[in-house]
Order: C-alpha cells, then sequence, then structure tokens
C-alpha cells in the first residue's frame, strides 16, 4: 500500500523556515526540530549557546554548518578532550556513544540529523571538572524530545552548585550561562575546549 499523497509536503525553503521559527534569542542550547514525527531528527541549532556539558547518543550524529563555524568538543577513547572545528559548509560526522560538547558562536547557524530512540536506548548528559577532569555528574535518560529532554537536564545541573562542586578537588565548574563564551571572531574567551 502505498502512501496518500496528502502525506507528502511540498518543498519549502529551508532559510525561510529559519526566518520563522528560530527565536531571535536561542538560549543555552537553541535547537528547533524541522520535521516532527519523522524517521530522522533533523533540527536547526543556532548560535550562541552556554554549554559545558557533555552528551552521549546512543545513535551517530551528523553536523552541517550552514553559517559560521562551531566546536565539537569530544572525549576520545584514552580519556583526552580533542576540539573538531566544523567550518561554514563542512560536514562532520561523529559516531554514536562519543561524549560530546558543541559550543556555538554568535551567528552561526548549522544542522544536525539525528535519529530517533527506541525506548530501551538511553542518552546522557554528563560534566567534568575543569580542574581535576573528574567526573562530577551523569544523567542517563530517555530523550523522547529534542528540544526539551536535554535542554531540562542541563538547566537542573547547572541550577545546583552541589552537582557543580568537584568531589575530588573542591572546585566549582561555573554556570555556562553567567559568563560570556565568545571574542568577535567566534573564538573561545576561556578554557571552554576541554574539561581538565
Amino acid at each position: 500500500m502505498y502512501p496518500s499523497p496528502g502525506n507528502v509536503k511540498p518543498a519549502f525553503s529551508q532559510q525561510a523556515w529559519i526566518d520563522q521559527y528560530m527565536p531571535a534569542v536561542k538560549g543555552a542550547i537553541g535547537n528547533k526540530e524541522v520535521f516532527k514525527n519523522s524517521d530522522f531528527i533533523y533540527q536547526i541549532i543556532c548560535g550562541p549557546n552556554a554549554r559545558n556539558d557533555f552528551h552521549i547518543d546512543p545513535r551517530d550524529e551528523i553536523f552541517f554548518q550552514l553559517k559560521g563555524h562551531i566546536f565539537v568538543n569530544y572525549i576520545d577513547e584514552a580519556g583526552k578532550t580533542r576540539v573538531q572545528r566544523v567550518n561554514e559548509g563542512e560536514l562532520f560526522l561523529l559516531p554514536k556513544n562519543v561524549p560530546h560538547s558543541p559550543r556555538r558562536p554568535p551567528g552561526s547557524v548549522g544542522v544536525v540529523i539525528e535519529v530517533p530512540r527506541q525506548p530501551e536506548e538511553k542518552d546522557s548528559a554528563a560534566w567534568f571538572c575543569e580542574n581535576c577532569s573528574h567526573l562530577l555528574h551523569r544523567v542517563d535518560f530517555w530523550c523522547e524530545d529534542i528540544e526539551k529532554g536535554i535542554q531540562e537536564i542541563v538547566f537542573a545541573f547547572n541550577d545546583n552548585p552541589e552537582l557543580r562542586t568537584c568531589k575530588h578537588c573542591a572546585s566549582v565548574l561555573p554556570d555556562p550561562r553567567t559568563f560570556v563564551h565568545w571574542d568577535e571572531q567566534g573564538n573561545p574567551l576561556r578554557n571552554c575546549d576541554k574539561p581538565s
């Protein structure tokens, strides 16, 4: 049985969609899903963002940068933090289960393509001490709504000074919503590229 022609929607301008649906102030994460209830999560994400969490996705993620550049900080198999700069027009494939923290300068606009999770597939968010790299906190969760799921968890962590305080060295991870991250060229102003 073929789908009804009524299920096929007309093509549209991605830029017009961005202009209509992306708010002027993006907030700490700033993502919005374009095609709801699809077999793909196709989301537009605008900068600036304010994050220090590392997301762990049970599926691969594809980054495509439409405007400006971003930095995808990730932790390699040796536990070292690496930084992948993704420039305008570039694609980047992030393999599943790699802890990563996308850092988006003001004015940047990108696409991230993911796959909806099955109920048994859990996402995670993790935070690391910037002084000693000790794991501060980790939350495993089912990401039912890509626009709300991780944002609620990130905000709850940053609202809790006890969670942000390292049990190993007593350093406090700053709330990333409370300081300026970027210079006028979109380069990090502080040590944003590694948890230690």
